[in-house]
């Protein structure tokens, strides 16, 4: 027998065709499935969080010269560990792919922790008897304020004034808080985590900033 890419492409679609139970990739599949209502659900969740953080401003006209970013559901089961559905999960993403360099972003980079560090954390606390707690912070990026003025399309099914409904694609939103899957998203948080914590009295240890 022999194995090239045609065969594997073969194998591939047999298994794809046979998954009858694949996360839907549209609002439109999601409709179009028995378990429509749980969707749906997931989809007021996302948008009940995005609307209590403040990352929606207004609906208004375009300005000339902005080009609006898309975005993109991206829908998940969470299953437990007898990989049963637990819950159904939506989250919206903005498609940053398509923001412009210098324009609708400046920085992006967000220092992350790497293992070395981690280990002298852990070592520091055992050595000087600390405590040590992992904290999860829920849609922590949607706190983060933007550096730049952003514009989204307007969500599918999100109304318009009725004047404004034969015009739709001349209207975006805009954003007040930075949102998945924009460029700077990561380093917006960062910027925030940082404010509040110097602002509680910490300070960064140089040591450890260089290692970052």
């Amino acid at each position: 027998m022999v194995i090239n890419d045609i065969f594997s492409f073969a194998v591939a679609a047999i298994i794809i065709k046979g998954h009858e139970d694949i996360e839907p990739r549209s609002v439109d599949e999601c409709k179009e499935r028995p378990d429509w209502p749980k969707w749906k659900d997931a989809i007021q969740v996302e948008l009940n969080s995005l609307e209590k953080r403040g990352v929606f401003g207004p609906v208004v006209q375009t300005p000339q010269g902005v080009k609006p970013v898309g975005y993109k559901w991206v829908f998940t089961r969470k299953r437990n560990e007898k990989n049963e559905i637990a819950r159904y999960k939506a989250r919206l993403v903005a498609q940053g792919f398509s923001q412009r360099p210098g324009i609708d972003y400046e920085e992006t980079y967000s220092p992350v922790m790497d293992a070395i560090t981690f280990h002298h954390l852990i070592s520091l606390a055992v050595s000087e008897k600390l405590d040590m707690r992992l904290m999860d912070v829920v849609t922590a990026y949607l706190y983060g304020e933007l550096d730049a003025s952003i514009y989204m399309k307007v969500l599918e099914g999100l109304k318009l004034a009725e004047s404004n409904t034969k015009s739709r694609n001349r209207y975006s939103i805009k954003l007040r808080r930075s949102l998945n899957g924009l460029k700077q998203f990561g380093r917006m948080w960062y910027n925030r985590l940082s404010e509040y914590l110097i602002q509680e009295g910490y300070i960064n240890d140089p040591i450890l900033d260089l290692q970052s």
